[in-house]
Parts: C-alpha cells; sequence; structure tokens
C-alpha cells in the first residue's frame, strides 16, 4: 500500500474517509489514486460504505455514529422519523434502520455499518425543526419529534384523527406529546408547504389545546 496512504489512515480523525479527502490527500492522478484504493479495498484497509466513501478498518475511533454519517451518506439530509423518535425518547423500541429526511429522492443504501433509509421531503420544510446535537465531536442533525411526525404525515401519508389515535398507534405516552413544542407545532403548520400535513398537525394542535 502507499505509505502515505496507510499513515493517513492510522492518524485519520473519523473512522471513515471521502473520496473528497483522498483526492486532496493523495497527489496523484485519478489512475493511480483509484489503483492505490483498489489495493486498500482487496488488503482489506478500507471498506466501501458507498461511492467514494469507506470504512477504516483500524481508525483511532472504532465504531462510527450512525446519526454523524447519515447526512455523509446521502445529503442533504437529518435524521427524522423513528429514529429521532426514538432518540427523542417519544417512542420506546429502538430503531433498526436509521431513517431519515432529505430534500432528494427517496433511496436505501444497505451498508457495513447498517442501513440507511431516506424519504423525500419539500426543501422549503427542510430546516423547520432541525437541531444541532452534540455527542462527544460530532455533530449530529436530528428532528424535533414534533418535525418528525410532519414529515411521516408528509413522506408516508400518515394521518391520525385525534392525538389518542397517534398516541395508540406509534406507541407514544400521552407525557411526551403534552410536552412538546407547541410553537414549533404551529410554526410547521403555517410553513410546511403541504396542506395535507398543515390540516393533519392542526388536528393534533386542537388535541393539544383542549
Amino acid at each position: 500500500m502507499n505509505r502515505k496512504f496507510f499513515d493517513v489512515l492510522l492518524t485519520w480523525p473519523k473512522p471513515y474517509i471521502s473520496g473528497v479527502d483522498l483526492c486532496c490527500i493523495l497527489d496523484k492522478s485519478s489512475d493511480s489514486r483509484h489503483a492505490i484504493i483498489k489495493r486498500a479495498i482487496q488488503n482489506g484497509e478500507v471498506t466501501p460504505i458507498r461511492r467514494d466513501l469507506y470504512l477504516i478498518k483500524n481508525s483511532k475511533i472504532p465504531l462510527v455514529n450512525a446519526f454523524e454519517i447519515a447526512p455523509v451518506i446521502y445529503g442533504p439530509s437529518y435524521v427524522s422519523f423513528e429514529s429521532a423518535l426514538s432518540y427523542h425518547g417519544w417512542i420506546p423500541e429502538a430503531v433498526r434502520t436509521t431513517t431519515c429526511a432529505s430534500v432528494k429522492r427517496t433511496k436505501e443504501f444497505k451498508t457495513p455499518i447498517g442501513i440507511f433509509s431516506y424519504e423525500h421531503i419539500p426543501i422549503k420544510a427542510f430546516s423547520l425543526g432541525v437541531g444541532q446535537h452534540q455527542q462527544e465531536d460530532s455533530t449530529l442533525f436530528i428532528a424535533a419529534p414534533i418535525k418528525a411526525l410532519a414529515d411521516m404525515i408528509y413522506a408516508r401519508k400518515r394521518t391520525w384523527a385525534k392525538i389518542e389515535d397517534l398516541l395508540d398507534d406509534l406507541r407514544i405516552e400521552p407525557e411526551s406529546f403534552e410536552n412538546s413544542d407547541k410553537e414549533l407545532l404551529a410554526d410547521l403548520i403555517e410553513n410546511y408547504p403541504s396542506s395535507r400535513v398543515q390540516k393533519a398537525l392542526q388536528i393534533l394542535q386542537k388535541g393539544l389545546i383542549t
């Protein structure tokens, strides 16, 4: 293996490395660079996650944070749907697939570090209710619970006639919803570019007010 490449892998600050990073590091022609990466894959030093994104075998950071790498695999995107609800403690079960919202078309990636699912939402709604969460040295982009529900209503055409139906369907504790961000809910109703989502959220809003 190219010695410079090997040294970079040993000291790289993340357990994964992208083709863009390698292009900057390996000051070689495209063919030479691809040959070096191909040999590294054959030797088991790196494992492809997707095209131009690789898992480093002997990284000084042994575990990949799925929520951190999700927007790297397919972006722009953020963690939403069941993954966000589980992260915030709204649903009891762990989620095996990392579920995300993206402005791109719906797509799924089966990778060595798990399954990543991306569902399309309108670009106007992309940044509403998405927060930055620090976890050690990682910055995670995760939807607030109410935003995750709005994305679910839009992407999967889900709706509930009343709050009780929502709570029973997703097994959400009433206290979680009662303590939800009512200002964000109102903001989503006003700005989410889908009348179907707005009407569904208005039903939930009325249940919180009464």
